[in-house]
This record gives C-alpha cells, structure tokens and sequence, in this order.
C-alpha cells in the first residue's frame, strides 16, 4: 500500500513541477490574457490546464461522534481537445488525490450515551477519484459535460477511505456569464456504486452534487459559492442528505509570470445527518494555470 500511494504522489508531483518550470520560461500574460485565462478557469469544461490544490478543515457534529477533519485535495485538471464534423469538443481528465489529517478511529472509547471518542488523531492517503468529462467547447453561455467517475481504494486507513473499488456516471452543466456583472451557474453531479466483490467492506451507493453560484465582481473576481451536495443513498432517510450553503471570494493574480487562482469559503451544512454529519467547512483553494501543450 505505502508503495502504491508513494507512487500516486510521485505522478502527482511530477505533473506539478515539470508543467510549472515549462510556465516559467514564458513571459507572464498581459491585463487582457489574465481576464482571460480567469474566464477559462470558472469553466468546467474548459480548455484550461490547472494543478487545482485545495484544503478543507470540516467540523463534524452528530449523536455518535464529534471532531474536525482536515482534508488536502490535489487534482491535475488536463483539457485535450477533439473534433466532432466542424464543432470543437473538450476530453477533461480530472485525477483527484487525497490527503487525510482525522481522529484516530481506529482507536476509541465509547461513552455511556453511545458517542465515540477517538485518542489522537491519524494522518494518510485517503481514496483516490478519477474523473472524466467530455463536452463542446464554449467560452460562455450554456455549457455541459458528460462522462464517467471513478473511486480507487487508496487509503491508508479503514476509516480514511471506504475501502471500495465504485464506479458510475457524471454529469456538468452550467451556464457562464460572458461579461463582468453577470453571474455563473452550475453543477457537477456524480454517483458512485461499488463495482467489485469485496465482501470485509459495505456496498456503496452515494452521490455527489458540487453547485456553483458566482457573480463576476470583474475580469479576474468571482465571489460567491460552490459547496458539494452528498446523498449517502444506504443509510436511513434521516441521515443521508448533507446540504451546505457558504460565501467566498476568488480571484486569478499572477505570481511571478504565472497565473494563480486563489479562493477562500466558508461554509455551513443546513441539513446534515443526525447520527455524523459536518456542521461548518473553511474552503481554501490554490491553482496555478498551466500553459496547455494544445493552445
């Protein structure tokens, strides 16, 4: 296991440092291009190249545990184009790995009242998500996305991951403001089964709905949201739907001659399950562009 992943991080790594030196060696973009470059970036499907890095530190509430998890997202975002007849379509090639700092579950104390209480906390690999979008090529306006998502069990911990190979579809639509003073919207759907034999680990069927909601303050500024919807379709009615609601900022500066996006949110769950479910999310989110070997 400790090989597989050191492998996942290597390619990760890779991907990172070969494609920022690449950027480095090109004049950074003009006023103009950066307007750009953000319009490309607020755009699923788009033609942008990205090293999307993202931290969430999640505060859990419910009737069996309580805790703050803290989870490091990194996910290279490829864009390859297509031709279908005279129309230019866009493959988006989307790895997501995850990187765990959570209560130790694997060691704990049950109280009276049936709440558990972890001693420590563990840090490690969590699973690894594989997503793939194809979809026309548009700047702006209505825009969408079909394609397939994947889970890899990855995780260094049972209670990290789900210990499940799941596969199932995934869907994007969204319609994007071309000019500063109009605002995104969108969403990303995706639904998961568990697609192997494994008989030591629950049957998965789960759904996740990342919505966005964004005004464009200017050619780079967005403020707005985009909080993830889960749907956990094999627990009881009362504890499958988390709901959260939030408010960040984002906008794209050049570091050096390279072009970043940088977001923060803060989030809060209006529905959450009884039994475990997040009560509060800070959302910070780093993305260099990446210069794409097809533009």
């Amino acid at each position: 296991m400790l090989k597989k992943n050191a492998l996942l991080y290597l390619f990760a790594s890779t991907v990172c440092f070969s494609s920022l030196g690449h950027a480095a060696e090109k004049d950074g973009p003009s006023a103009e291009e950066m307007e750009k470059i953000a319009k490309m970036t607020a755009n699923p499907i788009g033609a942008a190249w990205m090293f999307w890095t993202q931290y969430d530190n999640t505060t859990f509430r419910g009737d069996k545990f309580n805790g703050t998890v803290s989870r490091t997202t990194i996910q290279p975002v490829m864009s390859f184009p297509l031709k279908f007849g005279q129309q230019d379509w866009n493959v988006i090639v989307r790895p997501v790995f995850q990187f765990y700092n959570t209560p130790n579950l694997g060691d704990v104390s049950i109280h009276g009242d049936g709440a558990m209480f972890a001693h420590g906390r563990s840090s490690g690999m969590g699973d690894t998500g594989l997503l793939t979008l194809v979809g026309p090529n548009r700047e702006d306006g209505f825009v969408w996305g079909v394609g397939a998502t994947q889970l890899f069990d990855t995780a260094e911990n049972d209670f990290q991951g789900q210990g499940r190979y799941q596969v199932g579809p995934a869907l994007l639509l969204a319609k994007l403001a071309p000019h500063p003073g109009g605002t995104n919207l969108g969403l990303l759907a995706q639904h998961w089964w568990s697609a192997d034999n494994k008989t030591n680990r629950k049957d998965t069927n789960h759904t996740d709905i990342q919505y966005f909601i964004n005004y464009r303050l200017s050619g780079t500024e967005l403020i707005g949201m985009s909080p993830d919807i889960t749907i956990d379709w094999k627990k009881k009615q009362g504890d499958r739907l988390t709901l959260p609601i939030g408010l960040g900022y984002s906008n794209v500066v050049k570091l050096g001659k390279l072009p970043v996006r940088f977001a923060a949110e803060l989030q809060y769950s209006v529905i959450s399950p009884d039994d475990i479910g997040s009560r509060w999310n800070l959302k910070f989110m780093f993305i260099p562009v990446l210069p794409s070997p097809f533009l």
